[in-house]
Formats: C-alpha cells, sequence, structure tokens
C-alpha cells in the first residue's frame, strides 16, 4: 500500500475500525500554530506527559498522577456530554490569534472522539470545562494540585467566587454539605452547574 493509499484509509477510520481493547491514554491535547505545537497527554497508566516545541525549543515534561486524579480526569473525559459535542468548533479564522487545538477522547473498546477548535472559538459550557480540566493537569506539571483540605464546606459558603483554571470565574449559589455539592453559577457565563466538593480542587484554584 503507498504512503498515499495509507493515509487515506487511516483518515477514513471510524471507531468500529480501531483495534478493542483498554486505550492506553484518556485524553490527548494538541494545540498548534506557525510557532510550534504542543502536547498534552493523559496515559492509563497514570503518566502525564507535556511536550511543547516553540520556535525551535522542545521540552518535556513527565508526571505521574495520583491515582484519585487519574481517575477523576479519565471518568471525566469519557462523560457522554463530552462525546455529544460537535466535532468541529473552530471559527474558521487564521493567524496566530487562532492558534488551533484538537482534543482527542478515549474510551475502552477503542473508541475515539476529536473536537477541534481554536483560541477565539466560543465554546459551549461542556467545552470549556474540558478545557479547564487540561489548563489544571498542565498546572499540576508546574506545581501540586491544592489539597482537598482547601475545599471544605465551611469555606464555599454561598456568594464565593471560585476561579477555574482557564480564567472564568464562579460564584457559589448554593451549598448542599450533607450531599457534598454545590451549585456553581457563572459570573459572566449564563448558565450554573452542580460539582462535588471533593472534585473542585481538579478544575479550580481554591477560595480566597
Amino acid at each position: 500500500m503507498t504512503a498515499w493509499l495509507l493515509a487515506l484509509a487511516m483518515a477514513s477510520m471510524t471507531p468500529a475500525d480501531e483495534p478493542k481493547g483498554v486505550p492506553t491514554f484518556c485524553a490527548e491535547w494538541v494545540r498548534q500554530s506557525n510557532q510550534g505545537y504542543e502536547r498534552l497527554t493523559v496515559f492509563a497508566d497514570r503518566t502525564l506527559v507535556w511536550k511543547t516545541s516553540w520556535r525551535g525549543t522542545t521540552e518535556v515534561r513527565r508526571q505521574k498522577l495520583q491515582p484519585e486524579e487519574l481517575s477523576f480526569y479519565c471518568e471525566y473525559f469519557r462523560r457522554q456530554e463530552l462525546w455529544d459535542l460537535k466535532d468541529d468548533l473552530r471559527t474558521g479564522l487564521s493567524g496566530e490569534l487562532a492558534v488551533q487545538s484538537v482534543l482527542t477522547l478515549a474510551r475502552p473498546g477503542g473508541f475515539r472522539k476529536r473536537i477541534r477548535f481554536d483560541d477565539l472559538s466560543p465554546l459551549p459550557a461542556e467545552a470549556a470545562s474540558v478545557r479547564s480540566a487540561l489548563e489544571g493537569l498542565k498546572l499540576a506539571m508546574l506545581a501540586p494540585l491544592a489539597p482537598a483540605s482547601r475545599f471544605t464546606a465551611d469555606r464555599l459558603a454561598p456568594g464565593t467566587l471560585l476561579k477555574r483554571f482557564d480564567g472564568a470565574v464562579f460564584r457559589v449559589r448554593q451549598l448542599v454539605p450533607e450531599k457534598g455539592i454545590v451549585e456553581l453559577e457563572g459570573v459572566r457565563e449564563p448558565y450554573s452547574e452542580f460539582k462535588r466538593i471533593e472534585e473542585l480542587r481538579f478544575q479550580f484554584s481554591p477560595p480566597e
């Protein structure tokens, strides 16, 4: 098979064509411009790899995630709400400000979901949330995530502001301590969502 035919066959593969079994990774985010690229991969063996190559300088960082961190992220990336997102969210704009991204999610059985977007894309709530989780993983490469003790119920009274790792700010709308849940509403985003208190540290900076 020529290289051209091989490339065509790979491009036409559907999830059903992919090898079955346990995926070797949960998610991979590739972000690229004419200046270079960065690739963040969450492997199923708890290895997190962040490779950057900008303007001729390449750097690779590796880190082992804690079991609870891997569990959260892998389960989060397999949520149906994410797999229901449109495959192409790009604006169609070009230039350095429109850095292109491809997010690949993986599920057991060889199924994969690819979402394309750029830095100017007006992402829907679920897509913005998954990007914040990926930003959190990058931050985890530079410093440990805040411990669960920074997100206790007494620190999350209604009105408390929380900053997500992608910069979006949310306000605690209501607290249900007996169920370990908070309802967050976007300060600028017109939507709200319920979150488990124990999972906040994976996507948010601790309250001040």
